[in-house]
């Protein structure tokens, strides 16, 4: 016996919406979202290491290393310029040049909307150290850790993204 599906949407928000289908809660986004890796590299051209910030995982009752995200907004002319937005909010340094900046691809996000990736190099970039740009690092649990430091993260979503920054370099490396 088929049953029909019946979906409701439970909560709205700005960027999602909540969706019951039967017995089970969804949660679909209406935005495309943007996640960013910040990286510097060493004086031998190697990865040396990447931003992340720390997220709580309730389910696991742990923190996971993850990666910086947010959404485009309709002020942002582009995806690029929402990436910059994104990471500045966090070190209160515009990450100038489109040398510094490297589009890794969009994952399909099974939600809605796509999960657009993009990595900073933030190697020459005066990092703000104000007080008000501490507060929100603290805040958001940021900071830079060693590369190899990464693959122990369980956000498979941040290990993907991680992958396609290491594989450019990887790629890089045998062209010398």
């Amino acid at each position: 016996m088929d049953k029909k599906l019946q979906k409701k949407v439970v909560l709205t928000g700005p960027y999602e919406d909540v969706v019951q289908e039967n017995n089970h809660l969804y949660i679909v986004h209406k935005l495309d979202t943007i996640c960013v890796i910040p990286y510097t590299i060493s004086t031998e051209g190697i990865l040396d290491k990447v931003g992340v910030i720390k997220e709580p995982d309730i389910v696991k009752e742990k923190e996971l290393y993850t990666l910086i995200s947010g959404y485009v907004n309709q002020d942002d002319p582009t995806n690029l310029v929402a990436a910059n937005r994104i990471l500045f909010e966090l070190i209160g340094s515009n990450v100038k040049g489109a040398d510094n900046w490297m589009y890794l691809g969009t994952l399909s996000n099974i939600s809605g909307g796509n999960i657009i990736l993009w990595a900073a190099n933030i190697s020459d970039t005066d990092v703000n150290s104000s007080e008000e740009v501490e507060e929100v690092k603290e805040a958001r649990k940021f900071k830079m850790v060693r590369s190899n430091e990464i693959v122990s993260s369980d956000d498979a979503l941040f290990l993907a993204a991680y992958l396609r920054l290491f594989n450019y370099f990887y790629v890089n490396s045998l062209k010398v």
